[in-house]
């Protein structure tokens, strides 16, 4: 398959396939409402746009995903699509990745991990999301990618990117530290698998010793990766003012990591704190059946005949256990129940997969040349079954309206359109961006939204409160809004906002004192998360110039 009349079509066959992935990504990137994750993301991110400061928060995740959408939300402006395309890019241009294995896989095998990558349901959902976990998913697989491709031609640019990719795995997600976990017991696994003799080992640290050149200018291609993501900008200390680098740095070494340990580890990790691990893992187990069940079955058996009747190829089995200790590993570090730890799982199940996919391509190629029809109708009728399935989940959860009963959308995903919320906000706007910040445009009522002496304007760490109102935040940052809030037992205001946001509850106390208001009513999750918005009619003698 590699090469016919001067053209490689496995590298022309990967590229179309990237190209498709981007492809599926793109598509109505904005058309499904911020989750709340998302939201937290994007209002952070567009503060950081219209400010210019940003510090590490290891509570709201790593900054990765935070550069990435300020980029983009700097360059196309501040919409739903511009906020996820740094993501979708990502997922998009991931297929590539598999040329880095192309020398350890067989041309159809590579071909296939291509494909995996890009039209997985669980890659392709979360792939349009602005989240960190494809982030990580990609960094830390690209970087063994280029590790591989490293080895295998000596060439110093892939090492360097591959310190690079780990620098942005470590970026991307609080979850790189179950990776780590992952990565490090698969290659334990596939050294003692090989059972290194001491002649071996002895080959090995002097093939070390005389990369120590190499290894000592990708520790420091890492750390000065690191050192760029994690500074802070803007403020007093940030890494554009020289006379702070002191200060920065010891921010980038030494108060970062106390704050991710206190806040990711030591607050985790407590009596209090910690979860029952099968609930996590079953539910784990239930998602990628359910939105991956064709990867899931290849992989397994690619796993399972690489090492019973293969070539039982180290990299095949470093990504199995991977995946196979993943699943495991990650719910036990996860601090919610949630579907999107399932594309951890699934990006290194992609190589076992292929092979599985490769293996029974084969055999369908054998089946032809005999002219066996049976063995081809049961080979046609597994591929159709597969498409099915994928296709399915595609249709319904990817592109189609959330549902309680999707598997790869969580809770915070709202359940309504909130672009009429938006659009409302916008035009009751005022255009100047001064007066816009003088008068607020929406009025959060009720002891579920109210935050005592705090604004958004101020920025993060935020009050418990606030998460009430998410994804509604981002939508009023998004048009150039600005919000108050007022307590149940506050007096109401003869003169509200033009756009009131109230509990349900709240909201047949407000309906008299709102007479000229419009009500609607929007959910905020899959189920029992609602709100009742109340919005001023046009030419209300309340509306002012």
């Amino acid at each position: 398959m590699s090469r016919a009349d001067g053209v490689d079509r496995t590298l022309a066959a990967v590229v179309a396939l990237s190209v498709l992935a981007l492809c599926v990504r793109l598509v109505g990137l904005g058309d499904r409402p911020f989750a709340w994750g998302e939201a937290r993301v994007g209002v952070w991110a567009l503060r950081f746009v219209r400010t210019g400061v940003f510090e590490y928060r290891p509570v709201a995740g790593g900054p990765l995903p935070y550069h990435l959408a300020r980029a983009s939300l700097a360059l196309f402006g501040a919409s739903d699509f511009a906020a996820r395309l740094p993501v979708a890019l990502v997922g998009g241009l991931l297929p590539l990745s598999a040329l880095g294995l192309r020398s350890r896989l067989r041309d159809d095998e590579t071909v296939l991990l291509a494909g995996i990558l890009a039209l997985s349901p669980p890659l392709v959902y979360y792939g349009r999301v602005l989240r960190g976990d494809l982030l990580l998913a990609a960094a830390a697989f690209l970087a063994c990618a280029l590790v591989v491709r490293a080895v295998d031609t000596d060439h110093r640019g892939y090492a360097y990117g591959a310190a690079v990719a780990v620098a942005a795995a470590v970026a991307a997600s609080g979850f790189v530290v179950a990776t780590v976990a992952c990565v490090a017991v698969a290659a334990a696994v596939v050294l003692d698998a090989r059972r290194l003799s001491t002649d071996a080992l002895s080959r090995l640290r002097d093939r070390l010793g005389a990369s120590s050149t190499l290894l000592a200018r990708c520790f420091l291609a890492f750390a000065a990766a690191l050192f760029f993501l994690f500074a802070p900008r803007g403020g007093p200390v940030g890494l554009w003012s020289p006379a702070s680098f002191l200060q920065v740095l010891e921010f980038v070494v030494s108060e970062a990591p106390g704050r991710f340990y206190a806040v990711r580890i030591a607050s985790r990790y407590t009596s209090e704190a910690t979860h029952p691990l099968l609930p996590f893992v079953t539910s784990l187990v239930r998602t990628l059946l359910a939105a991956a069940l064709p990867t899931v079955a290849l992989a397994a058996f690619g796993a399972l005949h690489e090492r019973y009747a293969g070539q039982r190829r180290p990299l095949v089995t470093f990504f199995a256990v991977w995946a196979a200790v993943g699943v495991l590993v990650y719910p036990t570090v996860a601090e919610v129940d949630a579907p999107w730890t399932a594309v951890h799982v699934l990006l290194p199940a992609a190589v076992p997969a292929a092979v599985g996919a490769g293996r029974g391509l084969r055999y369908v190629r054998r089946a032809v040349a005999r002219d066996d029809a049976p063995a081809i109708a049961a080979a046609l009728l597994v591929v159709v079954a597969g498409v099915a399935v994928a296709g399915g989940v595609l249709a319904s959860e990817v592109y189609g309206e959330p549902t309680p009963d999707d598997a790869l959308a969580g809770y915070a995903q709202p359940a309504d359109d909130l672009e009429p919320f938006a659009a409302n906000v916008s035009a009751a706007t005022p255009t100047s961006a001064s007066v816009a910040s003088q008068r607020p445009t929406v009025l959060y009522y009720g002891d579920r939204f109210h935050t005592e002496r705090w604004t958004e304007a101020e920025g993060p760490p935020v009050p418990t409160n606030w998460g009430a109102r998410l994804p509604l935040p981002w939508y009023t940052a998004r048009e150039g809004a600005t919000a108050t809030t007022l307590s149940s037992d506050a007096t109401f205001p003869e003169n509200p906002p033009p756009v009131v946001v109230a509990d349900p509850a709240e909201a047949e106390r407000l309906g008299p004192l709102l007479s000229n208001y419009e009500r609607g009513r929007y959910r905020l999750a899959l189920w029992n998360r609602e709100v009742v918005v109340f919005v001023r009619e046009s030419g209300s003698s309340q509306e002012s110039s």
